[in-house]
């Protein structure tokens, strides 16, 4: 019986994190997300970066225009004071790298430039380049129309200072998106968790824990609020499949259970079969004849029939074919058997009248059997003849019943074939039978040898599916007729086996040979 795996097995073994569902699902989300955060941040930051070009030219014209009259008044009046005072209050703008105010000639009035500030990268004079730089011209009279011009105010910014501040308010952005990213994962990781990994994990303990000889008492998991989805019909599915091969199981063991049965009852079929077979020594007992047999099942219970029963007037010989093979085959060779046996101790001598009894023993038999068999059945009733007005007959052999051909081998050499189709019918076939039965008689020689057989020897097939063959049979027959019925036997025998090769041996072989005194 298998064994329930126990947790230390590969099944039940941990599986590593970084292997997880878990970590691949955050793994996977965070890559998503964080791709998608800093896309969403390079938007982001070009929207800020036109933004803050936009911002930093208006507050610069706002400046400019907030101290214009101022710088006038001090252009007007050549104040070097005013002018200075102008820069300073410019200057406090930590963006601003030079400013310089002049007179209307050209000269400078008041210049201050930022000493600290480094030159811009080239990237930075691309970006904030075009807006570092503005002029204003300066007008001093009541009337913007009449106004003089007497200067101009030139300011110019630091492209550094304005990169640096647009490097931290990126740096915010990406912070911000990063952690936005991780907060979205971390949510979707758990989400994902409780929906489904978990109720995963539960499957697989589950899954792990069955017991291969008990699949449908399997512990099916629970899990809540997935009666109705992918994940319950998973587990409905796995039910279902556990069951049915609990129900696999229970019929194979069932199975196996009626085949240990049915191979006993075969065993005890075939040792009887064995056991109700003639003995050497009774075939040894019958002194005029030289007797071998042989009988090889093709499963373990055969459907051939032969016997060989010594009695006061002679001997009856019997062989025969039960339709199929197995047990109900075999119960209908023992009956026949049996019924064989007690005709002839019941000394009934009419062949006519033992064949139509025994059709009608064995007939009642199989149609309360219900298995619909039937066989072929060839009696021959020998005795021995010592007669002066039969010079050089020894035996005379009477022949009933419809079986395979009776094949008589000459002490002369001829070939006699005689044909059993006329002189019957098979048995259990029909409840009346007797106005087929027929016999012919046939005298014996001594050196005379007859040949019994059921159909499995001339229809052995090789691997090309030849068959042996009537041919081939008779001929290995002559051969071999000089010599003893043991050894015309396995002359017979060892020739069909070297025919079929390693062919599976598909039917019963059985062969009676008789040989003369």
């Amino acid at each position: 019986m298998t064994q329930p795996r126990t947790g230390t097995e590969k099944g039940d073994r941990s599986i590593p994190f970084t292997a997880s569902l878990t970590f691949r699902q955050a793994a996977v989300t965070l890559l998503i997300v964080a791709f998608l955060g800093l896309l969403g941040g390079a938007v982001e930051l070009g929207a800020d970066w036109r933004s803050m070009r936009a911002e930093i030219q208006e507050h610069t014209w706002r400046s400019l225009e907030l101290v214009r009259g101022s710088a006038a008044e001090a252009a007007f009046q050549f104040n070097d004071d005013l002018a200075t005072q102008v820069v300073d209050g410019l200057f406090a703008h930590r963006e601003m790298e030079s400013v310089v105010i002049r007179d209307n000639f050209g000269g400078t009035i008041v210049r201050r430039d930022r000493g600290d500030v480094a030159p811009a990268s080239a990237m930075v004079g691309t970006l904030f380049g075009d807006i570092t730089e503005y002029t204003t011209e300066l007008h001093h009279g009541p009337v913007e129309a009449a106004a003089q011009h007497v200067g101009s105010l030139e300011v110019r910014l630091a492209a550094g200072e304005i990169a640096a501040r647009f490097t931290e308010r990126g740096l915010v952005i990406f912070s911000v998106g990063l952690v936005k990213a991780l907060v979205i994962s971390a949510l979707v990781v758990l989400i994902f968790y409780f929906m489904i990994t978990r109720p995963l994990l539960g499957l697989h303990t589950a899954i792990t824990r069955i017991d291969p000889a008990r699949p449908g008492d399997w512990p099916r998991p629970r899990l809540p609020r997935h009666e109705r989805d992918e994940l319950g019909q998973i587990v409905q599915s796995l039910d279902n499949l556990m069951r049915a091969f609990q129900q696999g199981l229970e019929q194979r063991d069932r199975a196996r259970d009626e085949n240990t049965r049915l191979g006993a009852e075969l065993d005890v079929s075939r040792r009887i079969q064995q056991i109700l077979l003639p003995s050497r020594a009774e075939l040894d007992a019958i002194e005029s004849l030289d007797i071998a047999t042989h009988m090889e099942a093709a499963h373990e219970v055969g459907g051939d029939y032969y016997d060989i029963l010594s009695h006061d007037g002679g001997v009856r010989i019997g062989i025969g074919d039960v339709t199929g093979h197995g047990l109900e085959s075999g119960v209908v060779m023992l009956m026949t058997q049996s019924a064989v046996r007690t005709l002839l101790t019941s000394r009934e001598q009419d062949m006519v009248r033992v064949m139509d009894v025994l059709n009608t023993t064995i007939y009642n038999n199989v149609q309360r059997m219900g298995c619909g068999k039937n066989l072929t059945l060839a009696l021959l009733d020998y005795r021995h003849v010592s007669d002066p007005d039969q010079p050089g007959v020894s035996g005379h052999l009477r022949i009933s019943g419809q079986h395979e051909s009776v094949i008589i081998a000459r002490r002369d050499g001829r070939m006699e074939v005689v044909d059993t189709d006329d002189l019957g019918f098979p048995i259990g076939l029909v409840e009346e039978m007797a106005h087929f039965v027929a016999q012919i008689d046939v005298d014996l020689h001594p050196g005379d040898v007859v040949v019994l057989y059921t159909d499995g020897i001339t229809e052995a097939a090789d691997e090309h599916h030849r068959l042996y063959g009537d041919e081939r049979f008779r001929e290995i027959i002559a051969t071999h007729r000089d010599e003893s019925a043991e050894a015309i036997k396995d002359a017979i025998i060892n020739d069909v086996k070297r025919h079929i090769g390693t062919q599976t041996l598909y039917d019963d072989l059985t062969l009676v040979i008789l040989k003369q005194r």
